[in-house]
């Protein structure tokens, strides 16, 4: 029986409601118990990660000698992370959604139905999928420790049933009366399609993959489902209309897309930034950069570019700069008589330019795509994001004098002294990452474990600023975090597969190459689409569709896969602060309370300084390839 709000029972939440002649509480017990039981495997796999890789690094510089396997199990335990973590997102309702039809469309008690109803559907054929791997895996042993391969369906299987469960939960939250509605609808096209099949005799007819997934996906998109369900599911149809063995390419392909090692400094960098916030790093460094510049008219507003430089060159998060500087920065900028809307904007700039420093996630997850090395694309993003604060900075100077901005007095030496040595331990920092990667005394995931280990014994044991009981929270939320991008990793890894095996790619170098063959001309059109996919879709989505089409095109053009690797990277920054809808914009509205059509004007402003010396690194690749072939070699 439905409750007096014409809801039947969650099952993980909502007021302790009850399913039809269950005792009181009983779906909000289960759903509390698997809930904490899928946060503390998360914890202790993100904590697994830390020990693997700590480990290997370890006995190879301590002990001289390997840890035989260490690798294998930290790639097992990602994938773990991936789809353990996505449960919990699920009942957080923390996977990224974008709502094509806008907010009214998507409060629509049928429309939200109907996308959960998607969301089950969707879960229910990878776990059936997941099965079927499983069992066709066990007993197979992997190549270094000897693990049975079967754990990484297994991993699916247990992530993605609870993800699964949670939706169920969720959907049961909705009035009964609309329920009642859609799943007599669903039933109803069920029963249509059962005749279908029965006067077919069996067969469907054939549907094309091409229309399935670029018509599923912008339609998905439209009912507000969840990125990764939306790029999944219609994969999912595509496949189940490909039949036989291709069913077995989801499980295949959601696995494939998490299990690599590079892949593993994503959580473990998000691991580290959430330290430096909670253990006064992040403080120490902005604080720095105030002794620093603070004094120069509209000193706050360098102050902001300055601090996002230090910040972002250890927390390799976007995400993560624009809620520290936010939280830092916009109040004190207020304080001292800035408008809001430009305090907004020059936030939203500084961590837009930010992306370029490295470490930058994103530029982990092309160096899997593009197959580069993760380290001449950390060097290439030096001096365009240099460009990039450079033109910001003038801008900033220009704006001040204009407006009259506040000038604070000059930090004394003796200040300025007393903010170097508050920052010393935080600046080795970058030291350690930079230094164990261009040495080549430790790989990128290394040197993000190194990081890891760095900024909690400085957090923790120095500054004492990371209480022990705060360990657990910032693994839980790092794992959450890391798994919705994973998740986005493994689902969009086989929707493009799917675009590949369709000749998409072909298509798409076809058509540009009929409009023109100039180099010039399919640069342009690369930093459009990507900038505005990355608006629109978020930076890990956009680029992992986009990637594998524009890639080979490139290549084709001549243009080396470097540079416009550096250029997607600045596409994705511009393009997550691009009003009216890029999140990092919505985020640093959010802080600063402030309505986003009120700073949209002057957000372009500042936006238009960084496209233009987005267009300056493009057309003079010199900027980006010089550090690279210094280091490194012609690249």
């Amino acid at each position: 029986m439905a409750d007096a709000s014409g809801a039947p029972p969650a099952l993980d939440g909502g007021g302790g409601a009850t399913w039809p002649g269950a005792t009181p509480g009983w779906g909000h017990r289960l759903g509390r118990l698997l809930a904490s039981g899928m946060e503390a495997a998360t914890v202790l796999t993100i904590l697994l990660q830390v020990v693997s890789v700590g480990a290997g690094v370890f006995c190879r510089y301590v002990l001289h000698r390997p840890l035989a396997g260490a690798d294998e199990v930290a790639t097992l335990g990602l994938v773990w992370l991936t789809f353990l973590g996505g449960a919990v997102a699920q009942r957080r309702q923390a996977h990224p959604r974008v709502s094509l039809g806008g907010p009214h469309l998507a409060a629509v008690p049928w429309v939200d139905a109907l996308t959960r109803l998607v969301e089950i559907g969707f879960f229910a054929g990878v776990c059936w999928q997941s099965l079927r791997l499983f069992r066709l895996r066990l007993g197979e042993v992997s190549a270094g420790v000897g693990f049975d391969m079967s754990l990484y369906p297994l991993a699916v299987l247990i992530g993605v049933t609870a993800t699964g469960l949670f939706a169920v939960g969720h959907l049961a939250t909705l009035p009964w009366r609309v329920l009642r509605a859609v799943l007599a609808g669903v039933g109803g096209l069920g029963a249509g399609g059962a005749l279908l099949l029965h006067v077919t005799g069996g067969q469907f007819p054939h549907l094309p993959t091409i229309g399935l997934l670029l018509v599923g996906f912008p339609l998905l998109l439209l009912v507000n489902a969840p990125l990764a369900v939306a790029l999944g599911f219609p994969a999912l149809v595509a496949l189940q209309g490909l039949g036989g063995a291709h069913l077995l390419m989801l499980p295949q392909r959601l696995i494939a897309g998490a299990d690599n090692f590079v892949l593993l400094a994503i959580p473990l960098f998000i691991l580290a930034g959430r330290l430096m916030e909670t253990g006064g790093i992040s403080r120490r460094l902005v604080a720095l950069a105030l002794a620093l510049v603070g004094h120069l008219r509209g000193g706050l507003a360098h102050v902001t570019v300055v601090g996002e430089i230090l910040f972002s060159g250890i927390s390799g998060s976007t995400t993560a700069d624009v809620a520290v500087l936010g939280a830092l920065l916009l109040p004190a900028m207020e304080r001292e008589g800035y408008r809001r809307a430009e305090a907004v904007a020059i936030v939203s700039a500084a961590a837009a330019m930010g992306i370029l420093v490295p470490p930058c996630l994103l530029m982990v997850l092309l160096a899997t795509i593009a197959n580069l090395s993760v380290t001449a694309l950390f060097l290439a993003g030096f001096l365009p994001a240099a460009v990039l604060a450079g033109g910001l900075m003038l801008l900033i100077a220009l704006q001040a004098w204009r407006q009259h901005w506040p000038v604070v007095t000059r930090a004394s030496w003796g200040s300025l002294g007393r903010a170097l040595r508050s920052a010393c331990l935080p600046l080795l920092l970058p030291v350690l990452i930079f230094g164990s990667i261009f040495t080549g005394a430790a790989t990128v995931t290394e040197s993000a474990v190194l990081a890891v280990l760095y900024a909690w014994l400085v957090g923790a044991c120095l500054y004492r600023e990371i209480p022990w009981r705060a360990l657990p929270r910032l693994c839980l939320e790092s794992g959450i975090v890391s798994a919705v991008s994973l998740w986005l990793i493994a689902s969009a890894s086989v929707f493009t597969w799917l675009l590949a095996r369709e000749q998409v790619p072909q298509f798409v170098a076809n058509a540009l190459l009929t409009l023109s063959r100039e180099p010039w001309f399919f640069l342009l059109a690369s930093l459009a689409i990507f900038t505005g996919f990355a608006a629109l879709l978020e930076g890990v989505p956009a680029v992992i569709i986009l990637g594998p089409l524009f890639y080979p095109i490139a290549t084709q053009m001549g243009v080396s896969t470097l540079h416009f690797s550096i250029l997607i990277v600045a596409c994705v920054g511009i393009g997550l602060f691009l009003p009216p809808m890029g999140v990092g914009l919505l985020i640093a509205c959010t802080m600063a309370r402030a309505p986003v059509p009120s700073v949209m004007g002057t957000v372009g402003l500042y936006l238009g300084v960084l496209l233009a010396g987005l267009l300056l690194v493009a057309f003079v690749p010199w900027i980006t390839l010089i550090l690279p072939t210094w280091f490194l070699g012609p690249q």
